[in-house]
């Protein structure tokens, strides 16, 4: 039984390649690394001014110190985001609760560039490993040549949006991986401010969703999915306690667990032959924990 219904209940034959050990000693993984973490909700409404139809839009707190100071931000976030429905700006805001919420992800690690913080590695909702870079680029397209359940998608030659993104901007460099549902890309030679104009450009030139380019904005981080999509790896995902965030052994397991696949594979570079310090650091972490040199299936 080849199906994802048939691995699920069936799970994996044969040992298991485990994956590598997950930084630090400490027997949990605590939302945004605190001990406690204070959460906030709130739903606020208003008129649209050319329908006359109600409009409802939520936001939430988060805050280390108080419940209290966790619900004056949800208030503040919701009143933001109705006004831009209001007049029109970012109709993808009305899911900021989400953006909001992912600053309390099970914080695993810090990732120290040469000079400064380089990126957080935390856990998502279902269980798989994410990187949170502050300053290097990443962008994934979407395209339509993979099953869901199917073989490793077809193409591996670089998409038109890329070569054409190149054509206008010769200088960039870029790290190009092919994923299960696409391409990612990974600027190497050059930073960016994720909730600058150019960065904005760029993500939608390179065929990014306007929701991530959004999420980047939102964060003030760029981020990449480092483990697989656990139904891709026939595994349940992950539950993942809001207040109390995840155990070390029970990640340590569902790494393990999902070892035996990939999420990215390095494919070429493109552009200038070229990679700045602080962005090292970032394809070390990101190449091996994606498993992105191996011939793995993706998922």
């Amino acid at each position: 039984m080849g199906s994802f219904i048939g691995r699920l209940f069936r799970g994996d034959q044969g040992p298991r390649e485990p994956g590598p050990p997950l930084a630090g000693t400490e027997p949990r993984f605590l939302p945004g690394g605190e001990e406690r973490i204070y959460r906030g909700s709130k739903t606020v409404a208003g008129s649209d001014p050319a329908t006359g139809k109600r409009v409802f839009r939520a936001g939430v707190g988060l805050s280390t110190s108080s419940q209290r100071e966790a619900d004056d931000e949800a208030e503040r976030e919701a009143q933001r985001a109705l006004q831009d429905a209001l007049v029109e700006r970012n109709k993808e805001a009305g899911g900021y609760a989400y953006f909001a919420d992912r600053r309390a992800e099970p914080l695993v690690e810090i990732l120290r560039g040469p000079f400064e913080e380089a990126a957080r590695i935390t856990v998502n909702t279902y269980g798989s490993i994410v990187m949170n870079a502050k300053a290097a680029l990443f962008a994934d397209e979407d395209v339509e040549d993979w099953l869901e359940d199917g073989p490793d998608p077809r193409s591996t030659d670089a998409p038109a949006t890329l070569r054409e993104v190149l054509g206008r901007r010769p200088e960039l460099a870029v790290r190009v991986y092919r994923t299960k549902a696409g391409w990612r890309y990974l600027v190497t030679n050059r930073l960016f401010d994720p909730t600058a104009e150019d960065a904005r450009t760029l993500l939608l030139e390179l065929g990014a969703d306007p929701k991530y380019e959004l999420l980047c904005r939102v964060q003030r981080s760029f981020r990449a999915r480092l483990t697989p999509k656990p139904w891709r790896a026939g595994r349940r995902a992950l539950w993942i306690d809001a207040t109390k965030g995840v155990g070390r052994q029970e990640l340590q397991t569902y790494v393990d667990a999902t070892w035996s696949y990939a999420t990215a594979r390095f494919i070429s570079g493109a552009g200038p032959a070229d990679t700045i310090a602080e962005i090292n650091g970032i394809v070390d972490y990101h190449d091996r924990w994606t498993q992105a040199a191996s011939d793995k299936a993706l998922a």
